[in-house]
């Protein structure tokens, strides 16, 4: 089948997806490698036996937004391996346009936690967006001679070294690659399709990531965020069923993915097992002699396919 080109695109897009709320669920469900990632000397300090506790409702109880508007944020509590409570505010920013107030809404984040709690805050905006020169990492007050300096940890996708994350053995670089393919190919589907194909193609068939649920989630982060126009989904399928087929072997019934392109093959492939089953389950009723009729009502097996297991008997 040849390859859907990016012309036939931008009518047969999908509908708006929330790149918000993929970014914080891949954050929250990859927690432990995103703050490796972001802040690998921070987490040997943290004591991992400890479940981190996700705290959006407190979150909201301190920062209310106006009705309407919807930031990606998170407030995790960790702990120390002393036993310390702390508290880490991790506050993610995807989107498309400046936003002159960023800093600001970074500090009254800050204070109004510090606040509450009096705990020690470790903060980081992650920017996803197109613009290379938008990257604000101070909140800077003077008025007659009172001053003020916020200064808080950022990291810049588009900025990103696609070679480097490759070469990451983090399972988060794969979320943050991703991202930075999508801003790659934010006009051409085609190649977007290449990239998202090459990201399936590193999991699936890769042994860097050794945690299934991590796999899982990434896969899911990526189908959504990685959109392809309907035209080109099927295709994808075909390119990816191969590449299933070795994993679903030993899944043991935990299933791939619930997102487009999974979801399909995956039901196909527990159509199959099913079917496999019944097919088993009749071989052993022919040899006990039970009647056709009674093999055919209990598993739900075709007369014809029946008939192709007597003749292999």
């Amino acid at each position: 089948m040849e390859k859907a080109t990016a012309t036939l695109i931008l009518e047969e897009m999908p509908p708006y997806i929330d790149k918000d709320g993929l970014w914080k669920k891949v954050i929250t469900e990859l927690f432990e490698p995103f703050v490796l990632f972001f802040a690998p000397d921070l987490y040997p300090k943290l004591d991992w036996y400890k479940e981190p506790d996700s705290l959006e409702q407190e979150f909201h109880r301190v920062f209310p937004v106006k009705k309407g508007t919807k930031y990606t944020d998170k407030l995790m509590k960790v702990h120390l391996k002393n036993g310390e409570e702390r508290w880490m505010l991790i506050h993610i920013e995807v989107q498309g346009y400046e936003d002159n107030d960023f800093a600001m809404r970074m500090f009254q984040y800050f204070y109004r936690i510090f606040d509450k709690y009096h705990k020690k805050i470790y903060a980081i905006a992650l920017f996803a967006d197109e613009h290379p020169y938008y990257k604000p990492d101070t909140y800077a007050y003077q008025f007659h001679g009172t001053e003020l300096n916020y200064k808080y940890n950022t990291y810049k996708i588009l900025d990103q070294d696609e070679q480097k994350l490759l070469l990451s053995d983090n399972p988060f670089a794969y979320a943050v690659l991703a991202g930075l393919y999508m801003l790659k190919s934010r006009d051409n589907a085609s190649e977007r399709y290449q990239f998202k194909r090459r990201l399936f193609e590193l999991l699936l068939k890769g042994k860097k990531i050794k945690d299934r649920e991590y796999v899982d989630s990434l896969l899911y982060f990526i189908d959504y965020l990685l959109e392809v126009p309907s035209g080109m989904k099927e295709e994808l399928q075909e390119e990816v069923k191969p590449m299933m087929e070795e994993e679903a072997s030993h899944m043991a019934g935990t299933g791939f993915p619930n997102s487009p392109t999974f979801k399909p093959i995956f039901d196909e492939f527990k159509e199959e097992a099913k079917k496999e089953n019944s097919k088993e389950i009749a071989l052993e009723m022919l040899r006990e002699e039970f009647k056709a009729k009674d093999i055919v009502k209990v598993t739900g097996l075709t007369e014809q396919e029946l008939e192709d297991i007597k003749t292999k008997l």
